[in-house]
């Protein structure tokens, strides 16, 4: 039997030793939770590392696919000038959007689109010009002015629901022919130096031609609603061109509501329709050489002609929209292409989007 003394001893070392537990425990925790914190992160930076590396990877192969896509739209354009002598929504660049690519690459896939940009209205045009500049011809008076017409009908339409009346439309027409032109006066409804030098970012007004559609954002009642559309509306760049040599427009290839702005009053849209229909049927391809071929629509109005030496039947100018495809991610080159002949064809513009 102990005695007292070794039961009061025992009694007092207990608590020193539950201390000592206690904190040999807390220890551990610690311990156990500083390393998975550490192999947390440790897994999350080499997690990271790994997806940039995958992105790169995948954004070097879609840069790849995209490229080839360019490459190979110049290929179709350069086989169909020498198969073809006009320009057709029937031709082999039309129809490249249909073309699947499925066994070009091991893995992603590719969607090439080409769009007539010689089907739509040369915006620097809308402005006299006496001589040759950027490799662009000479524009009358006369064409200038129906350029400028043709602008006013097309933003009249009903497409764009930002232009309110023909007030705002004349504005715009007219802002957009003062940042063009080489004098300072203003139009009647234009804009010149001392309205873009007012602004709060002051900037001075190019009075020279365009070189980019994107541009326009710059002038005076141009909008990116306006440019690009909004809310499923289209966008006005859709059918402008910073492209010409000659100035004309492409009928076969015209989108139907610049066509129906080519004349005034506008034409009617059940005409519209028909002369879309025209151009697509096969059995009238060999009709679209001639630019007049749009009086052979039986219900085109006969007091109404086109002015048929703005119209060509041969494009010059094309854009390639090149989208390479990998998984999730996509990566889309957009180009602006010359065929100069049937033996070249040259890229004027290539971007990234």
């Amino acid at each position: 039997m102990r005695d007292i003394g070794t039961v009061k001893n025992m009694a007092w070392r207990t608590p020193d030793l539950q201390n000592e537990q206690g904190m040999a425990l807390l220890i551990t925790i610690m311990t156990v939770a500083l390393l998975t914190a550490v192999t947390l992160q440790y897994h999350k930076t080499t997690w990271d590392k790994y997806l940039a590396s995958r992105n790169y990877m995948a954004g070097t192969q879609l840069t790849a696919i995209a490229d080839s896509g360019i490459n190979i739209a110049l290929a179709v354009l350069q086989n169909d000038a020498a198969a073809s002598e006009i320009d057709t929504l029937h031709d082999s660049w039309a129809v490249l959007e249909k073309e699947p690519f499925r066994d070009f690459f091991p893995t992603g896939t590719l969607k090439i689109r080409i769009d007539d940009l010689s089907g739509r209205l040369p915006i620097n045009n809308i402005v006299q010009r006496t001589g040759s500049s950027g490799g662009q011809g000479q524009v009358s008076q006369a064409a200038a002015r129906e350029n400028r017409n043709i602008l006013n009908r097309l933003l009249l339409s009903g497409a764009f629901p930002m232009v309110e009346d023909e007030t705002m439309a004349k504005g715009i027409v007219d802002a957009i022919v003062d940042w063009i032109d080489e004098d300072d006066r203003e139009s009647d409804y234009g804009a010149e130096n001392s309205y873009y030098e007012s602004l709060t970012k002051p900037y001075s007004c190019k009075n020279k031609q365009l070189d980019y559609i994107e541009e326009l954002l710059l002038v005076r009642g141009v909008t990116p609603a306006l440019l690009f559309g909004a809310d499923k509306n289209v966008g006005l760049a859709e059918f402008l061109t910073v492209y010409a040599t000659d100035g004309k427009i492409n009928l076969n290839t015209a989108a139907p509501l610049l066509i129906k702005s080519l004349v005034e009053p506008p034409i009617d849209d059940n005409v519209i329709q028909e002369l879309d229909e025209f151009r697509k049927a096969k059995e009238n391809e060999e009709q679209l050489a001639n630019v007049n071929w749009y009086k052979s629509i039986s219900s085109w109005p006969g007091d109404i002609t086109l002015n048929e030496s703005m119209l060509i039947a041969k494009s010059t100018f094309f854009q390639v929209t090149s989208t390479g495809t990998l998984d999730t991610l996509s990566r889309r080159m957009v180009a602006s292409v010359a065929r100069v002949s049937p033996d070249e064809v040259n890229l004027l513009v290539r971007k990234m989007e």
